[in-house]
């Protein structure tokens, strides 16, 4: 057979990018995975936090009693249990540490590195972020926050980073 009568090749080579379409097929194949692989501990997640917000009630139980015109007394102690373990967290907060290791690490360097992390949790207001997240996980067991960059002004390419909050952890998958 000639080199000419062969079919091309559907091989891609590694150096080529895939298309668009091949892309979003690969996109949506793995966020179909994360939602399989998490959607009982999303479930969970929101009767915790329907129980930490005072539905505390099941809903068999509270039909039952708003057809016989009984209360449905909730006295919530959730909130308490939370803040307790939250509170002990903003007190004794946890920390990026840099240790230089190994034989051609460098003290001085590794304490620059850590004032420099510490003055991007400093501007960032990475307290915030930290907070927000921990709360997440106490809440509904699992919480986050990101570490991104941003243009330092509007008239120049230079970039610093951030570290955000996410306010919903339902926003994130793994």
């Amino acid at each position: 057979m000639a080199e000419t009568d062969r079919a091309p090749s559907t091989e891609k080579k590694k150096d080529e990018k895939p298309s668009d379409e091949e892309f979003l097929r690969r996109a949506r194949k793995r966020f179909d995975r994360a939602t399989t692989a998490e959607s009982t501990n999303r479930k969970e997640a929101v009767e915790d936090l329907k129980f930490k917000k005072g539905d505390q009630w099941p809903e068999s139980i509270r039909a039952d009693r708003t057809i016989q015109k009984r209360p449905c007394l909730t006295i919530n102690k959730m909130k308490t249990f939370v803040h307790q373990i939250t509170n002990d967290q903003r007190q004794n907060r946890p920390a990026i540490n840099v240790s230089p290791v190994g034989d051609k690490s460098d003290p001085t360097t590794a304490k620059m590195l850590k004032g420099l992390i510490r003055q991007i949790e400093r501007q960032s207001n990475a307290d915030v972020a930290y907070d927000t997240g921990f709360d997440s996980a106490v809440s509904n067991g699992w919480g986050y926050w990101r570490v991104l960059t941003e243009y330092e002004d509007e008239d120049t390419f230079n970039q610093v980073l951030k570290i955000g909050r996410i306010r919903n952890p339902f926003r994130v998958y793994l």
